[in-house]
């Protein structure tokens, strides 16, 4: 029976269509469910504001929970309460001033017209108006009196029953919504705990650990999103009204209160409220110099706080990238209006945490985070496959300047090449882009020194297969050669079939065989058996770049060596030519993972009353595979200088994942020095608040010197060129 299936190209048009109509059924939910969604929204963000509020009443005061909750609730009212008792004796006394500014409008109106070329610009508009509207009669047959008039409609409230009764009606809708969320916010509060496990249970599928860090950090932005905001509103309407009170504005306290709540409106609420001191401005001074000074004093004090003060506060607290705040207000606007604009960063904050640990939501991290998407390798690859020079240099810059030449093959272009080994298949379509990319790395890696072609030299290096293997043979060069090493470097074309004989192997010592394929084993033991015959002496090399080892080695091979770094190759090179003593069997690695290491690392737990010490290392793959426990190390180790973090530190606790994951409330670390060279870090942790004043730090130096002197005697040589030579 024929094996019938569908083509891919079918599987992505319907899966890109099942994607669009499911976000077109949750957007349509999303509108026609306001009414319901958005007390209860808004009732889950205030949960999150006064959350350390009940947390301080509860803990600290020893108040029953559900009491802790009725106050907090009760504190917030009473807050509000006195915001709109303010906010109205001000709005009734402008009300009272505001018949004493008619004369000077009206003076300043005249005044303007007079300024406008001496044209009665006003009339002259009056006067068109009445001229087409004859004219437009007359086209018709219609007499200007059978026009019609205007009607004016007047309704008379004077009875007192009307007054109250259409007072109520506006206030009726607002303050039942007001009544539905303070009975969310206090039902949410008391079942906080039930509600989270009750989430973990439903979103985590087992994954426990996740779901649970997603909440914590979720509720942490949160919270410190709407406690920074609620800081910057308050310090930004104290200023505006202490500013407009100097001007001589009235009202100023009612404005500074005003424009600190609409300011929770992105973008435009500010504007909102500061337009009416401006027109105050103009009606109460009969100069200019007051408009002048109030929207001077605006603008910078506005464009101070968006541009300077808020994206230092905000972007950390929120992870929201300029154009995802943008985007988000527009999108939660348009569905739920003026309250959608409020909600509209909260609610994207969520959606970037989701995605941040849920794979399915992974595309709003991406669309709307504010931390890169692309990996620093990733973002040189890119432009070295677009032959942008200038910038794949200031990238492999700031990887050099952090750490070292050597970085440059090992961290860098070794990755890279192995992204485009992977993506740039051996096909005509893609030689283009495999030229452009070789051309590139070789002009980045000439920045840091030319290396010239030598004949003679005791290396050389061949480009096994393709343009990339060649591309990598300049790389492994370029590093020799800045460690006073000359090579000379050859193509593809110089170990083929027919060419292979022709190889002028005079005064070579070595050959390097440079491949990133991963199937090599025909092709290296057709190349060796050759040149072996050749030369029988002769060191045949193998660096094979894939970024699984696999199961190849010299012997399957027919060479002398086999290395899958530059770093190895360039060791294993300089050890060839005597440049470097012999390693002992045990490597550093090794030595720190041993028995007696370990119980060394144990005895300095004990001494400093911490839970465990370990010893992180620069070189160790493993410790690098996590990122935000290596950038700790790698701190350590650019300074020189000791690294405490503190359980009060909750800002840097809670941004690294690698302490928020492993519920790490303390760490310090000092450099870890062996040979004059820092090769990684000594570090103790505690689970729980620890004090570690200065003399526990010196005595965490004196620890890491000891255990270094001890492992020197285990290996004598521990410390290689590719490690920091800071000390």
């Amino acid at each position: 029976m024929e094996n019938l299936s569908v083509p891919q190209s079918s599987t992505d048009i319907r899966r890109g269509f099942e994607t669009i109509a499911t976000f077109a059924i949750a957007v349509g939910l999303l509108y026609f469910a306001a009414g319901i969604l958005i007390p209860i929204v808004l009732a889950i963000l205030l949960a999150f504001a006064l959350a350390p509020v009940v947390n301080f009443f509860s803990r600290r005061c020893r108040i029953p929970d559900p009491l802790a909750v009725i106050m907090a609730v009760f504190a917030a009212t009473i807050v509000f309460a006195v915001l709109v008792y303010l906010v109205s004796t001000q709005l009734i006394q402008l009300a009272y001033a505001m018949p004493g500014y008619q004369q000077t409008i009206a003076a300043k109106l005249v005044q303007v017209q007079q300024k406008l070329v001496g044209m009665n610009v006003v009339g002259d508009l009056a006067k068109a108006i009445q001229t087409i509207t004859h004219q437009i009669s007359a086209a018709l047959g219609i007499a200007p009196s059978s026009l019609p008039q205007p009607v004016t409609i007047a309704n008379d409230f004077s009875a007192p029953v009307d007054i109250i009764r259409g007072i109520v009606g506006s206030l009726l809708g607002p303050l039942a919504t007001l009544f539905i969320v303070a009975i969310f916010l206090i039902f949410i509060l008391m079942a906080r705990a039930d509600i989270q496990e009750r989430f973990i249970r439903l979103a985590s599928g087992n994954g426990y650990s996740r779901t649970t860090i997603a909440l914590r950090d979720a509720g942490g932005r949160l919270s410190r999103y709407l406690l920074t905001q609620l800081g910057v509103n308050v310090c930004y309407g104290a200023i505006f009204g202490a500013g407009l009170m100097l001007i001589g504005i009235p009202g100023a306290l009612l404005w500074g209160m005003l424009i600190a709540i609409f300011r929770y409106i992105p973008f435009v609420g500010a504007l909102i409220v500061a337009i009416v001191p401006f027109l105050l401005a103009f009606s109460i001074d009969k100069g200019w110099s007051m408009l002048i000074e109030t929207v001077i004093f605006f603008a910078v004090l506005d464009q101070t706080t968006a541009n300077i003060v808020e994206p230092r506060l905000y972007g950390a607290r929120t992870g929201l990238s300029g154009i995802a705040i943008l985007l988000s207000a527009m999108f939660w606007g348009a569905l739920w209006g003026p309250l959608g604009l409020i909600l509209s960063t909260p609610m994207t904050v969520c959606l970037v945490v989701l995605g941040r640990y849920m794979p399915f939501f992974k595309v709003f991290e991406t669309v709307l985070g504010s931390e890169p998407v692309l990996t620093q390798n990733e973002r040189l690859y890119q432009r070295l496959l677009r032959g942008d020079v200038e910038e794949a240099i200031e990238i492999t810059d700031e990887l050099v300047e952090a750490d070292g030449r050597d970085a440059l093959y090992g961290q860098a272009m070794l990755p890279v090449l192995q992204m485009a080994a992977a993506e740039l298949s051996s096909t005509p379509e893609a030689l283009t882009q495999r030229r452009v990319l070789a051309r590139t790395i070789e002009n980045v890696i000439n920045e840091y020194g030319e290396t010239p072609a030598v004949e003679g030299s005791p290396v050389l290096i061949v480009g096994a297969q393709s343009e990339l293997d060649e591309v990598a043979a300049h790389v492994l060069a370029q590093g020799l050669h800045g460690r006073g090493i000359d090579t000379n470097t050859m193509p593809a074309l110089a170990v083929r079939q027919e060419t292979l004989g022709q190889l002028d192997l005079k005064g070579v010592r070595t050959v390097v065989l440079v491949y990133l394929d991963e199937h090599v084993r025909a092709h290296a033991r057709y190349v060796a058996g050759r040149l072996k015959r050749r030369r029988p002496d002769l060191g045949i090399y193998v660096l094979r770049l894939v970024e699984a080892g696999g199961t190849e080695t010299a012997a399957t091979l027919h060479v002398d060596r086999l290395a899958h770094s530059f770093g190895d190759m360039l060791v294993a090179i300089e050890e060839d030519l005597g440049r470097l003593p012999e390693t002992p069997a045990e490597d550093l690695t090794h030595a720190i993972r041993s028995e007696e290491t370990g119980k060394a690392l144990a005895a300095i737990a004990k001494r400093l009353h911490v839970q465990a010490a370990m010893v992180n290392l620069l070189e160790d793959a493993r410790h690098q595979q996590d990122e935000d426990a290596f950038s700790l190390t790698k701190e350590i180790t650019s300074t020189g200088e000791p690294l405490v973090i503190h359980a009060d530190a909750k800002k840097r606790s809670e941004e690294n994942r690698y302490l928020l994951a492993n519920g790490i409330a303390f760490y310090a670390g000092v450099p870890f020095i062996l040979e004059k060279a820092v090769v990684g870090a000594l570090a103790v942790v505690d689970y729980e608040p620890h004090e570690f004043d200065e003399a526990a730090v010196e005595s965490l130096k004196r620890a890491a010197t000891q255990l270094a002197r001890r492992l020197s005697r285990q290996a004598p040589y521990l410390a290689t060129s590719k490690r920091s030579s800071k000390a």
